[in-house]
């Protein structure tokens, strides 16, 4: 163990340098005295320096003495977080391990990177069309627009706010630039290029307030055990739910044998609508082949009753023409963000994918151009492309 130096008395400067001009003041009527008491002085300023050079002074010290009673003698130095380290490990054998900065981003890169990107992509592409055609967005007309939304529903920009928080993990910063500004600049891009027809309302209160089919439903994968169940139904239609409950693969309607949904006007799947409505209280359908054809789906429907429209037309007309008007702004909105893309190139290097317009032949190996996907075109009925995170407007109150 290092020992400590011993420790030499503290006489400060001032106090040596006062001392020796109070002797030279003394034996200045002596002109031998004062070169002899020059000399003397030389020797103690030398002195004076030499100590305060050994004598670190607080606060510049590198190397600082444990504090603990029985450890005197000792020093300890501080641990010092390097700048590139986010995480230390210490084992109990006196293994030590860091995590780097660049591991970390490394792994974030690997989990959600090729989603964050594409997000940013998309921001900057529309931030470069916004300043090729002067058009901004303000931070006042984003708080604004949030104010506009949380008002629709009830809800005060605070209280959304939490909920991004707690389900999301968004903060309002993040949301105002990745959600709300976007779409706001779009909707300037687009302009008020939008047109709600009269069918395109009737198409949505068909849909959200029309008549429906209440329905069990139970599903296969082969044709071959559909006619099997078929058959079966035909003798003893009471079996249907037992039927349901052990053969379907749908999981969540199999618990309930076979119960789903109402089916509405505009369905998903066309086929089931259409088989749907034919039926009358009790009867069984024929079986309906529906889905992808690459996962087709073979499925036998018994209907259990019909329901009336909730509201007509006249009540709901405003609510509708909001709603359809949002939803060919978001479509407008989706098919212009397209046309921008595709004149504008990306190389995407962590995807290692060329889109867009490409000026140059792409040099860099292991790039290829995707096919282009081709915008959906008119109204969707259910549900609409609003931005995820954005507050939906509540429905009429069903009578």
């Amino acid at each position: 163990m290092a020992q400590q130096p011993e420790t030499q008395p503290d006489v400060p400067n001032q106090q040596i340098v006062s001392w020796a001009k109070s002797r030279l003041a003394l034996v200045s009527r002596s002109p031998r005295l004062v070169l002899a008491l020059g000399g003397t002085l030389v020797v103690i300023v030398i002195a004076a320096v030499a100590l305060q050079m050994r004598t670190p002074a607080k606060g510049i010290a590198q190397v600082q003495s444990s504090a603990r009673p029985g450890n005197t003698g000792t020093a300890r130095v501080r641990p010092v977080r390097k700048v590139q380290h986010m995480a230390r490990i210490a084992t109990a054998g006196g293994k030590t391990d860091f995590i780097s900065r660049d591991e970390l981003a490394k792994e974030c890169i690997a989990r959600v990177g090729a989603e964050v990107l594409d997000e940013l992509v998309n921001r900057k592409v529309i931030e470069l069309e916004c300043a090729r055609r002067g058009i901004t967005v303000t931070n006042a007309e984003v708080k604004q627009e949030v104010v506009r939304l949380c008002k629709e529903t009830g809800m005060e920009p605070s209280q959304w706010y939490q909920i991004l928080k707690a389900r999301h993990n968004i903060t309002p910063e993040q949301y105002h630039r990745n959600r709300i500004w976007p779409a706001m600049a779009m909707k300037k891009l687009v302009g008020a290029s939008v047109v709600v027809k009269e069918q395109d309302l009737k198409t949505a209160y068909d849909h959200h307030f029309g008549p429906r089919v209440k329905v069990r439903l139970v599903v296969y994968e082969n044709i071959r055990r559909a006619n099997e169940a078929w058959n079966a139904l035909q003798k003893n239609p009471g079996d249907f739910e037992r039927i349901a409950k052990r053969d379907s693969i749908e999981p969540n309607s199999r618990s309930l044998g076979g119960l789903i949904p109402p089916i509405r006007r505009h369905h998903e799947f066309p086929k089931l609508e259409a088989a749907a409505f034919k039926l009358k209280l009790g009867e069984i359908s024929a079986i309906v082949q529906y889905g992808p054809p690459t996962q087709s789906r073979y499925g036998i429907l018994k209907c259990e009753g019909h329901t009336e429209p909730e509201f007509e037309m006249k009540d709901v007309r405003d609510y509708l023409v909001k709603m359809v008007t949002d939803q060919k702004s978001q479509a407008e909105m989706a098919r212009h963000l397209l046309a921008i893309k595709g004149r504008t190139r990306v190389d995407n290097y962590l995807m290692n994918t060329t889109t867009g317009a490409v000026a140059r032949k792409t040099r860099q190996a292991g790039f290829n151009r995707p096919a282009s996907a081709k915008p959906s075109s008119g109204v969707r009925p259910a549900g609409g492309a609003v931005p995820r995170g954005t507050p939906r407007s509540a429905p009429p109150t069903r009578r």
